[in-house]
C-alpha cells in the first residue's frame, strides 16, 4: 500500500516539477533549448519558423526527466528498494502522460488517431490552457506553465 501511495505522490509531484522547470528553467536559463518549441507561436521578438521538424532542441528535456527516473529504478532494483522503484514508476508514468497529452494530443507531433479528435472536458481544458501559453491574449495567459494544473477559467466552455 505504501508503494502505491509513493507512486501516486511521485506522479502528482512531477506536475509541480514540470511547472517550476517550465517557468524557471525552460523560460529561464535554458530558453535556448526551449525556444524551438515556441518558434511557430508568432510571439513578439521571436523569429518565426513554421517548418515541421521531427525533433526540437526542447526534446532534450526528455533526458533531463528520464535519466533520474531510470537511475532511480536501476538503483532501486539493485538494492531491492521497492519504494525507490515505485517512485521511479510514478515519475515515468507522468512522463508518458505528458508525452501523450503534450506531444501527441496538443501538438500532433505524432499522429495516433484514437488520441486525436474529440476529448473529455478536462483534456479540452488542458488544450485551452496550453494554447493560451503558446498564443497568449494577455500576460496571465502566458503564465500557464503547468500541464495538468491550470487556472479554473479553462474548465469553462
Amino acid at each position: 500500500m505504501v508503494n502505491i501511495v509513493l507512486l501516486i505522490l511521485a506522479y502528482f509531484f512531477m506536475e509541480f516539477v514540470a511547472w517550476s522547470n517550465h517557468k524557471y528553467v525552460m523560460h529561464g536559463f535554458l530558453w535556448n533549448w526551449h525556444i524551438d518549441h515556441h518558434r511557430k507561436d508568432n510571439l513578439q521578438g521571436l523569429p518565426l519558423n513554421t517548418e515541421d521538424k521531427l525533433l526540437e532542441k526542447n526534446d532534450l528535456f526528455f533526458l533531463v526527466y528520464a535519466i533520474p527516473a531510470i537511475i532511480l529504478m536501476i538503483v532501486g532494483f539493485s538494492i531491492q528498494s521497492m519504494p525507490m522503484v515505485f517512485v521511479s514508476v510514478g515519475i515515468t508514468l507522468y512522463g508518458f502522460t505528458y508525452f501523450a497529452i503534450h506531444d501527441i494530443i496538443i501538438h500532433n507531433r505524432i499522429k495516433i488517431s484514437f488520441l486525436q479528435g474529440k476529448h473529455n472536458f478536462f483534456i479540452e481544458a488542458v488544450i485551452k490552457a496550453h494554447t493560451a501559453h503558446h498564443k497568449p491574449k494577455n500576460k496571465q495567459d502566458f503564465n500557464n506553465y503547468g500541464l495538468l494544473v491550470f487556472p479554473l477559467k479553462f474548465l469553462k466552455s
